[in-house]
């Protein structure tokens, strides 16, 4: 199989999951991304003027279809961000899907865990579908969830509550392991403390924020190097990542100096006696290796994104259907002419 050597470093759509409380700005945070669509699957659109598909009494079979047929739009450029509201209610639709085609009542009725095994296969053809998204139609993809509390056993900080996603651990892992961006949504409190320091209260002005890293009242993550907290607002979330790509890439940048004879401090270099690594001279194959590794080019400057349509410029006539592929893991509705996956 032929190398398939690529620079990283260049602008990509993102692939996120934003979770919180409602009521607290999820949908209105995609409804502010570029040339959004929002496939409803929880009603919960209220007076935003945006172009959406009411799928909340649609079955799984129907929702996958619908995807399939909106996808001819964004091939045609008339959407560039799909957001699906959200993950919770696509779970019991798929669910349902399973416990249908296999006469079940619950997941427990499957021998050996089959059922879960097929819970998870579902949700895995879901994600690639996603990614299809991304990667065949340059689509920003934004999954929507919403949260609960949970008690952790945490080794290091001892149990815990915790703020997680209101979804099955196996659909949790799916999505988090794909996302670039995990963020927690939250109005921003800041402790009052008594006078030994004890917390009393929390104290709030209203201030929704996106949290990307994780502590232990939240799960989080980011794959940007973005500051801890952002306003909980698309374009904060564009322009902070787009700053991200213009920064210099530095590899070191958790890096601490030597603390007993533990690892060389920043800028000394490998100890002495250490493992040494291959070298390439500039133009010169190395035996063994196929030819010297290119030089590393500079990643070009994000464009400007594009503005959204107006909302009374509906898109046009259905584009030609989307290209259709095998996807494994989901089963074309029954009697549908549409493409497959």
């Amino acid at each position: 199989m032929a190398l398939n050597l690529q620079q990283g470093g260049q602008m990509e759509p993102v692939r996120m999951v934003l979770y919180g409380q409602n009521g607290i700005g999820k949908t209105t945070f995609g409804a502010g991304m570029n040339q959004p669509f929002i496939l409803a699957v929880e009603d919960g659109i209220g007076t935003m003027p945006v172009w959406h598909d009411k799928a909340h009494a649609k079955n799984y079979d129907e929702i996958i279809q619908t995807l399939m047929d909106v996808g001819g739009y964004f091939q045609k450029g008339e959407f560039q961000s799909l957001i699906v509201d959200s993950m919770d209610a696509l779970q019991g639709k798929i669910q349902e899907k399973i416990l249908r085609e296999h006469g079940k009542k619950t997941l427990n009725d499957f021998s050996y865990g089959k059922g879960y095994e097929l819970f998870k296969q579902e949700w895995e053809g879901f994600r690639n579908l996603m990614e299809r998204f991304r990667v065949e139609l340059h689509a920003n993809v934004l999954l929507i969830a919403q949260t609960e509390s949970k008690t952790v056993a945490d080794p290091v900080n001892g149990p815990h509550d915790t703020y997680v996603m209101r979804l099955d651990k196996r659909a949790v892992g799916v999505l988090r392991d794909w996302a670039d961006l995990v963020g927690f949504a939250q109005i921003k409190a800041d402790p009052v403390r008594d006078k030994d320091g004890n917390i009393v209260r929390l104290i709030t002005n209203g201030t929704r924020i996106l949290c990307t890293a994780p502590n232990t009242a939240f799960d989080a993550k980011n794959r940007f190097d973005l500051p801890l907290e952002l306003p909980l607002a698309w374009n904060s979330v564009d322009k902070a990542i787009q700053e991200a790509y213009q920064r210099p890439f530095d590899p070191h940048r958790f890096a601490q100096a030597s603390i007993n004879g533990f690892g060389a401090a920043p800028g000394q270099g490998a100890a002495p006696g250490g493992v040494a690594s291959w070298q390439v001279s500039s133009g010169q194959p190395t035996p063994g290796f196929g030819p010297a590794r290119p030089q590393p080019v500079a990643p070009s400057q994000p464009q400007p994104v594009a503005v959204a349509p107006s909302p009374t410029a509906g898109p046009g006539p259905l584009p030609s259907a989307w290209p259709s592929a095998q996807r494994p893991g989901v089963v074309p509705p029954r009697g549908s002419s549409g493409p497959g996956m």
